[in-house]
C-alpha cells in the first residue's frame, strides 16, 4: 500500500506539474504574442517618426528655399525701383539742362539778330565776324554741356 500512495502521490504531483507547466506556458505564449504586437506597433511607430522627420526636414529645405527665392526677388525689386529712380532723376536732369540750352541759345541768337549794328559799329572792320564767332562759340558751349 505504501508504494500504491507514492505512486498515487507521485501521480498527483506530476499531473499537478504538468497542468501548472502548461498554464505558465500558455501564459509565456500570451504574454509573447503580447510583446510581439508591442514590438509591431512600436516598429510602426517608429517607422511613422522617421517618416514625419523626413517630410519635416523636406518641408524646411523648401522653405529655406522659398525664403532665399523670396529675399533674392525682393532685393532685385530694389535694385530695379533704385535704377528706375536714378534714370528718372538723370531724365529730369536732362530736361532741365536742355530747356536751359534752349533759353541761352534763344537769348544768344535774339541778341545776335536784334543788336543794331547801324550807327556804332563798323560794318566792314572786324567786330562783326568777331561778334559771330563768339555767338556760336557760346551755343556749341551751351549745347556741348548737355553731353
Amino acid at each position: 500500500m505504501d508504494e500504491r500512495l507514492v505512486e498515487a502521490a507521485q501521480a498527483l504531483l506530476t499531473g499537478y506539474d504538468t497542468a501548472l507547466n502548461r498554464q505558465w506556458r500558455e501564459e509565456d505564449r500570451r504574454w509573447r504574442t503580447e510583446d510581439m504586437c508591442w514590438r509591431q506597433k512600436e516598429l510602426h511607430f517608429s517607422d511613422a517618426q522617421h517618416t514625419f522627420l523626413e517630410e519635416q526636414r523636406q518641408w524646411r529645405q523648401q522653405d529655406t528655399e522659398q525664403r532665399h527665392l523670396d529675399n533674392a526677388r525682393a532685393l532685385w525689386a530694389r535694385v530695379v525701383e533704385k535704377n528706375r529712380r536714378d534714370v528718372e532723376e538723370k531724365a529730369e536732369q536732362l530736361k532741365a539742362i536742355s530747356t536751359l540750352a534752349a533759353l541761352i541759345s534763344g537769348f544768344a541768337l535774339s541778341a545776335f539778330l536784334q543788336f543794331e549794328f547801324g550807327d556804332y559799329v563798323d560794318k566792314s572792320g572786324a567786330v562783326l565776324p568777331l561778334f559771330g564767332v563768339t555767338m556760336a562759340l557760346t551755343v556749341r558751349q551751351v549745347c556741348g554741356s548737355q553731353g
